[in-house]
């Protein structure tokens, strides 16, 4: 039993050495579109990272600069945003959205604007509830939590979302 117990901690320990050492990856100079697939799996370890993280680590900006270059360069993302669903008054938060739609997008291979949507905001409404009292009270991230908690989030993206 300690053997297993000494293993799992070990693991733990490891993995949270690993966790430190990330390494925030160069924003390139001017590429092709063609060339940001180069960069998917550095911006799908951002998007990890900043699911993970506390607004307030010092490596936060470095990260979302290049996980917002990559989401607003990369041709295998597209994403139609309107008020309606871009509620989110803190920066993380939209941050959030917009990574969580991308990183929808690539894993599932689907391109649905509503999958993606619900994706976002589902993310950013799981970082919300771990980091609220860093973040402080977001109304629009309390209108959607509503919304998810009755079941009734994704019928009203749907309505929201263009056609």
């Amino acid at each position: 039993m300690k053997k297993i117990a000494v293993i799992i901690f070990s693991l733990l320990l490891a993995q949270g050495v690993s966790a430190q050492k990330f390494v925030v990856p160069e924003i390139p100079g001017d590429i092709e579109k063609s060339e940001y697939a180069k960069y998917t799996e550095d911006a799908m370890n951002c998007i990890d990272w900043l699911k993970t993280h506390s607004p307030s680590d010092p490596k936060r900006q470095n990260v979302a600069a290049f996980a917002l270059w990559w989401l607003s360069g990369t041709p295998d993302v597209h994403m139609v945003l309107n008020t309606d669903v871009m509620k989110f008054e803190d920066g993380n938060l939209l941050l959030l959205f917009l990574s969580g739609w991308g990183q929808y997008a690539i894993q599932q291979k689907d391109d649905s604007q509503l999958e993606g949507c619900f994706a976002g905001v589902n993310t950013a409404l799981d970082y919300y509830v771990k980091y609220k009292k860093e973040l402080g009270k977001d109304k629009g991230a309390e209108q959607f939590l509503k919304m998810r908690d009755k079941g009734t989030l994704k019928s009203y993206l749907a309505k929201s979302l263009p056609e």
